[in-house]
């Protein structure tokens, strides 16, 4: 089971260049992950993600994070959320 108050987030150098490509850097990714989020689990390709949805700087993120080991995740992508998850995203902060 993950801590998400205690994850690690691990990435390369690889990782910084494609957030990038999506207009997004690490301090939005941290600032997600030190805020209010949800949490979807999905199986790609026999794999285990997460499928994180939160907001940074006023903005509404997903982050797809795939288990390391223990509370360890590595960070696969970060892109801003489309309509339809940001309407998911301001649904369940409303609660």
């Amino acid at each position: 089971m993950v801590n998400w108050n205690n994850i690690k987030l691990v990435y390369g150098e690889n990782t910084h260049w494609h957030i990038a490509k999506h207009r997004v850097d690490l301090s939005e990714v941290h600032n997600v992950l030190a805020g209010y989020f949800t949490i979807q689990r999905r199986i790609v390709k026999g794999v285990l993600r997460y499928l994180v949805l939160g907001e940074s700087y006023g903005r509404i993120l997903v982050l797809v994070l795939e288990p390391v080991e223990g509370d360890e995740m590595l960070l696969i992508t970060a892109y801003e959320a489309p309509e339809s998850r940001k309407r998911l995203y301001r649904e369940r902060v409303k609660r």
